[in-house]
């Protein structure tokens, strides 16, 4: 599927966006943390468990999401404010 570029969204299609891609990201973060956390669990009371490389491997995810809600409010921020509403 072929996102279309920001530039070309209306301002309600990028604020519900914003909106999506920040629960997305928060839900994975907690997701991640808690996965990071029962491995470190799991690595002090068995030895090492190959499960701590999934929050590891994941992780950059969470960062690709937060550049994109970085450039959704940049252009949000460059399209004029509409006070009709």
């Amino acid at each position: 599927m072929k996102s279309m570029p920001l530039t070309e969204l209306r301002t309600e299609e990028l604020i519900k966006k914003k909106r999506t891609t920040g629960i997305i990201t928060g839900s994975l973060a907690a997701v991640l943390i808690i996965l990071f956390g029962q491995s470190i669990h799991a690595w002090a009371t068995e030895g090492y468990p190959s499960a701590i490389a999934i929050p590891i491997a994941l992780s950059p995810i969470v960062f690709l999401y937060l550049k994109k809600i970085k450039e959704i409010k940049r252009e949000l921020e460059v399209r004029p404010v509409d006070f009709d509403k």
